[in-house]
This record gives C-alpha cells, structure tokens and sequence, in this order.
C-alpha cells in the first residue's frame, strides 16, 4: 500500500486487526517485548514458538510429543483443554572452531 502511496489511518489498522482477533483468524503474541506480533490462526493446525532473544528472531515448530503431553493432561485432570501456547526463549549457541 505505501508502494501505491494509498494511505490507511492507524485506527483504521487497529480495529481491522481488533476485528480479525475477534474472529479468530489473527493472533496476537507478545515475546517478553513491548511490542505485539501477529500471525494467521492455524486453528486445529498446532505449532508452538521459540524466541530467540539475541536476534529477534521466532521460530515456529510442531512436535507431535506435545500433543501426547496434552492428552495425559486432559486424563490426570480430567479436563478439556480447548487451546494452548508454549514459548521456549534462548538464544544462538556460539560457534566454535573445530582444531
């Protein structure tokens, strides 16, 4: 849009994505920052994030052993769990030099 010089008020941004969350077709995360990420719902799609706080940088994974964990949660509790977020924070290991 900035390409096209078309100009849309912040406002106008805010409550589209306030109506997109609503929906549930946008989710917002916030990684320990003062700043907001969003992404599109996945819905029944599950994947979880690692932050990466050296660089910023997320990374979305799915491990189907999480699902496993879930499920004996639900059992133990005796629980229906409807949705989840798992965040891991790290960082790059540093490289080292082989002899």
């Amino acid at each position: 849009m900035k390409e096209q010089n078309y100009r849309v008020s912040r406002a106008t941004l805010y409550n589209t994505i306030d109506l997109l969350m609503e929906c549930a077709l946008v989710r917002r995360h916030q990684f320990g920052q003062n700043q907001s990420h969003y992404e599109k719902s996945f819905f029944d799609k599950q994947h979880d994030h690692i932050i990466l706080s050296d660089t910023g940088e997320v990374i979305e994974f799915c491990d189907p052993r999480i699902e496993s964990i879930k499920k004996t949660i639900e059992e133990v509790f005796d629980i229906q769990i409807t949705k989840h977020s798992l965040y891991f924070y790290g960082h790059k290991n540093p490289t080292t030099k082989e002899n």
